[in-house]
């Protein structure tokens, strides 16, 4: 097994996506005000102890909150709200994967002529022995990876003895208080996996894009098929538009189910049928269809898209403190940072992509599994407080065996 550190992306990631500010390892403190290219291609096989706050912004620790509430008071409120990202069709259950994964492709098989139905014709015509097809070798053509890297998540807790008795008022205190910190955990972890799906999902569109060719840019396709002129900027604004990329969706989706090596790496041919079909579209896109094709009465199941799921962006927004900074380019934007190795097949330099409003894959194409997962503690005699330590061990896989198609709006072709 393969060990990869994730630490710092992951924390880079987070810090992007969510707004807030993350220490990496060497004691740097991040505090993004805009995106910037991120070393994704890391985390994909072909963590981050999330820790406190920094010196700018106070956010105290368990220690402080129990110091301070050792004076009686009157109620306890507990925040204890469980926190679930985006893009959870990415996950993959321990049963399914179990570990680190050797995957056997087969190409199809061969198709030879049958004699069966023409025995005389063929003998009239000179064939007569059929010992070279009877006894000829025909071997099944499969091809195989292995998926072996793995990337530790690790989250670490105190939580001293005396001042936690004597700040609660009683045992439901304290237990709605560590309950509280349990949740803390979880959903550092959650952010942490979160930051991970999104950093796959960019890895994804970006090889779509970049490497395997099979990336759709909507508004050229649509201005090509009717002759209309029409802008970038404009896009979402335009119900005309909004309709053919909804229809070049759907049917990209169908034509998925035959199968073809047109949406995958081209090695060998694959289908996706209903069941292994996936599709995250961009917030800003979706409601621009919901609100501006079908406004009220605006249904999934009525536009013939499917199932799917929505992110606010694929990447991060920027963290400046209003509303617009959710702003279509930044959410749609996907910037990958130097690859000197050409992980990705993207090349060895620094690559930016703008518009993507969509992502449609196979089941077996991205995945990300928790699959271990792992609590271990000590006792601190010296301070009398306990640290817990929560491990999480990640197998993430991009297979561009498998159909990968990004759907994006910009006015010239990638």
């Amino acid at each position: 097994m393969k060990m990869v550190d994730v630490e710092n992306v992951t924390k880079q990631a987070a810090a992007q996506m969510s707004g807030v500010h993350f220490t990496l390892s060497d004691g740097t403190v991040i505090s993004n005000t805009d995106i910037a290219a991120l070393e994704s291609f890391d985390v994909v096989d072909v963590g981050s102890a999330v820790i406190d706050g920094n010196g700018d912004v106070i956010r105290g620790t368990a220690e402080t909150f129990l110091q301070a509430a050792i004076s009686l008071i009157a109620r306890m409120e507990i925040e204890s709200r469980a926190y679930t990202g985006d893009m959870r069709n990415l996950m993959v259950r321990d049963s399914e994967w179990g570990g680190f994964l050797e995957r056997i492709y087969f190409d199809l098989g061969d198709i030879i002529d049958d004699p069966k139905w023409n025995l005389m014709e063929n003998y009239k015509n000179g064939k007569k022995n059929y010992a070279h097809e009877e006894n000829g070798f025909y071997p099944a053509k499969a091809t195989a990876k292995i998926f072996q890297e793995g990337k530790p998540l690790l989250t670490p807790i105190s939580l001293p003895t005396d001042q936690l008795k004597e700040a609660c008022r009683s045992w439901d205190d304290m237990q709605a208080f560590l309950t509280g910190i349990q949740t803390m955990i979880r959903n550092t972890i959650e952010l942490g996996l979160q930051s991970l799906r999104h950093m796959l999902a960019q890895d994804a569109a970006a090889v779509s894009i970049g490497a395997t060719g099979t990336a759709i840019n909507l508004l050229t396709r649509y201005i090509a098929d009717t002759g209309n002129t029409l802008a970038a900027a404009d896009a979402l604004t335009d119900a005309d538009f909004l309709t053919y990329a909804m229809q070049t969706i759907s049917e990209t989706r169908d034509n998925m189910k035959t199968f073809n090596s047109v949406f995958n790496d081209g090695t060998v041919p694959v289908f996706t049928d209903d069941d292994y079909s996936e599709l995250i579209l961009l917030n800003k896109f979706d409601k621009a269809c919901r609100f501006r094709v079908k406004a009220s009465t605006f249904n999934r199941d009525d536009l013939a898209i499917g199932k799917y799921e929505t992110t606010t962006a694929w990447q991060g927004f920027n963290a400046g403190g209003t509303a617009q900074d959710f702003d279509f380019a930044s959410a749609s934007k996907i910037m990958i940072a130097a690859d000197a190795n050409n992980k990705l097949g993207l090349g060895t330099s620094a690559v930016t992509y703008s518009g993507v409003v969509g992502l449609l894959f196979d089941r077996y194409a991205l995945g990300i599994c928790p699959y271990k997962r792992k609590v271990t503690g000590n006792y601190v005699a010296y301070g009398d407080y306990f640290n817990e330590f929560h491990h999480t061990l990640i197998n993430l896989i991009l297979d561009t065996k498998y159909p990968i198609v990004t759907f994006y709006i910009a006015d010239t072709d990638y």
